[in-house]
């Protein structure tokens, strides 16, 4: 299963607050990230966004391999159930973007020392990612049986999301071409072992996937 900026491009090896990318950090994106880590000292390591430069999906919708041709439609509510139901993310790259990196990112703090945001997690935790092609993503009618085309491999997802870390996925080049207004990207997040329902919050300690371009 397979999950990157498009969601392709950005997954690498990864550890519950720790970085390991296809590069090395440069010094100004370490500064970056310790710098948000003191805006808001309650949440995660790591686990603040700045004030600017990031994206929040723009469309997640459900999908169920048991009702394969049901479209479930938008929800700021995405759920995953193991071998079931699983949430795509559409973001949006803008053309600004061109020549800069993006950092896909998971936040998620501990409810309800991080978050007000009530969620349910169930489960041990392991999860799987399918990326798409660039420039496609899901749509309202979007089922399982119904899906974008499939993407690029990712390298190696992280195999354990857990309350209480932030997770940077990848730092890579955003990828948008030169003079294009804007770029799809999405990818399906899912789990063999887990139920997990969340809102996909930016406020307070943020919760889901987000995109920094820097």
């Amino acid at each position: 299963m397979k999950f990157t900026l498009a969601f392709s491009a950005l997954l690498a090896t990864t550890t519950a607050l720790s970085i390991v990318s296809s590069r090395s950090l440069t010094e100004r994106e370490e500064s970056d990230l310790s710098s948000r880590n003191l805006v808001k000292p309650t949440c995660p390591k790591n686990g603040n966004l700045p004030e600017k430069d990031y994206l929040s999906p723009t469309l997640m919708v459900p999908i169920s391999k048991s009702l394969p041709d049901l479209a479930f439609g938008s929800t700021n509510r995405p759920t995953i159930t193991p071998n079931d139901i699983c949430t795509i993310f559409n973001l949006e790259i803008p053309g600004s973007a061109f020549g800069k990196d993006c950092t896909l990112e998971f936040l998620f703090p501990k409810f309800p020392l991080q978050t007000s945001d009530f969620y349910v997690y169930r489960g041990q935790g392991h999860f799987t990612f399918t990326g798409y092609a660039f420039g496609t993503g899901a749509t309202l009618k979007t089922t399982y049986n119904n899906q974008p085309p499939a993407g690029p491999s990712p390298p190696q997802p992280p195999a354990v999301l857990a309350p209480g870390n932030a997770y940077v996925i990848n730092v890579g080049p955003c990828g948008i071409p030169a003079g294009q207004k804007s770029m799809t990207v999405s990818g399906a997040l899912c789990s063999t072992d887990t139920t997990f329902i969340f809102k996909q919050d930016s406020s307070t300690c943020p919760i889901g996937f987000f995109v920094v371009i820097s």
